[in-house]
């Protein structure tokens, strides 16, 4: 007797689906082989569902993929490095050390993995791994390092975050040391026991670097001095902790970004909340219809930027009293990972497999309405929606010649629990 070969086929129809899944499913290919959708943003295809991604050197990018693979994308052309860093679980975040920290000429960037390490290696040769950093007993979930100092913070499932301190001298990576056999680095400061959940995001702030937040399961926020691991302490000679506690957010709080003045989380509770950085309270709260996955402040445009579990970006004004939504984008099929912004353009990563970039400039000024269709794609816009008018037409006139033919009827509950019974009878011989 033959043993079934296993089944190793990345189509999820070959995998046990409810009929709720099998249908957004298809819903999903649907909109991906919308032709607008396939143009907007200008899609890097990376091949692997993205789970976070870091700009360096203005066109290029470090991306994490669930594939267990961390690559270098060219922004401009649109492609994806061949060598790869490769894990033993999905890349949930990956950093670019500062550009005086080289070896041999490469920038240097980092990889964080569900198999509990974090890898460092040169953007030149991603196949090499020069350290591993060995620490963390669960998935590492998210990760950032210092612009400016060899220092790398690392959160996990395991309830902790962890500093690291690398080699000053790049230097000691390499020397006499076998590319087949990387150093192994500890952690400096392991932070435990304010958080109560996973540690599922940390931001520095975007002034001074001086100070790491982080959030996590547990729906809270906490700080700590970026170089020491210390907590911080509230500001006007409060002694204690500078701590958002759960109330205002639910459950996960997914994401953080941080302005010169507030900070931003995105929730699985449907929301987006701004906070005044020295009271610690809620200025703003941004409802959705969907988990938000990521939150993008830009204040130089006077908006924030939110991504959704279904795909969808949200560009919001919060130069008013009252938030409001002033453009949508329609142009991701699965939940957006990751938004990060670079001068004028912002970026979208998502499930869905690509990297798009906006001019937010454009997207604000937009004159067509709520709906983000820039006019190069606006005539392919109404092109397909005609076709899909003239379609939907086609059908209504099928159904209706089926509905006059008797030989098309459709079986009543009576007959189709006795075809039933017959098939079962059938099966059963």
């Amino acid at each position: 007797m033959s043993i079934p070969a296993a089944n190793i086929s990345s189509d999820r129809r070959h995998f046990f689906m409810s009929s709720a899944q099998l249908e957004a499913l298809e819903k999903r290919e649907e909109l991906e082989r919308d032709p607008v959708r396939q143009k907007l943003g200008d899609p890097l295809r990376t091949g692997g569902r993205i789970l976070g991604f870091e700009l360096f050197d203005n066109d290029k990018a470090v991306l994490a993929l669930g594939n267990h693979l961390a690559r270098v994308a060219d922004l401009e052309t649109k492609s994806c490095s061949k060598p790869a860093t490769k894990h033993a679980g999905p890349v949930t975040g990956v950093a670019v050390l500062d550009e005086s920290y080289t070896v041999e000429g490469s920038r240097i960037a980092l990889s964080a993995s569900w198999d509990k390490t974090v890898r460092l290696w040169p953007v030149d040769n991603a196949k090499r791994t020069l350290a591993v950093l060995v620490g963390h007993s669960d998935f590492v979930k998210c990760m950032v390092a210092h612009p400016s100092l060899p220092l790398v913070y690392t959160g996990s499932a395991d309830k902790t975050i962890m500093i690291w301190k690398l080699p000053e001298l790049v230097d000691v990576l390499t020397r006499n040391r076998d590319k087949d056999s990387p150093m192994e680095l500890r952690p400096f400061r392991i932070i435990k026991g304010q958080h109560t959940g996973q540690i599922h995001a940390l931001c520095l702030d975007s002034v001074t670097a001086s100070v790491l937040y982080s959030a996590g399961s547990d729906a809270s926020v906490r700080a700590w001095d970026a170089q020491t691991g210390d907590a911080l302490l509230g500001k006007g000679g409060r002694l204690d902790e500078w701590h958002i506690p759960r109330g205002q957010h639910k459950t996960n709080i997914v994401d953080i970004k941080v302005t010169e003045t507030e900070l931003w989380t995105a929730s699985a509770d449907a929301t987006a909340v701004g906070w005044d950085l020295e009271t610690q309270s809620a200025d703003m709260v941004l409802n959705h219809k969907s988990d938000v996955t990521a939150v993008l402040p830009i204040p130089q445009a006077g908006v924030v930027v939110t991504g959704t579990h279904n795909g969808d970006i949200y560009v919001w004004s919060t130069s008013a009293r009252f938030p409001e939504i002033i453009r949508e984008i329609h142009a991701h099929t699965d939940d957006i990972t990751c938004l990060k912004a670079a001068g004028r353009m912002f970026y979208s990563a998502s499930l869905d497999e690509t990297l798009r970039v906006w001019d937010i400039m454009d997207v604000v000024k937009f004159q067509g309405g709520l709906d983000y269709i820039p006019p190069e794609l606006a005539e392919l816009k109404s092109n397909t929606n005609a076709d899909r008018v003239e379609l939907s037409g086609d059908k209504k006139q099928d159904k209706s010649s089926s509905n006059n033919n008797p030989s098309s009827s459709v079986l009543t509950e009576e007959e189709e629990r006795e075809l039933a019974e017959l098939m079962s009878d059938l099966d059963d011989m």
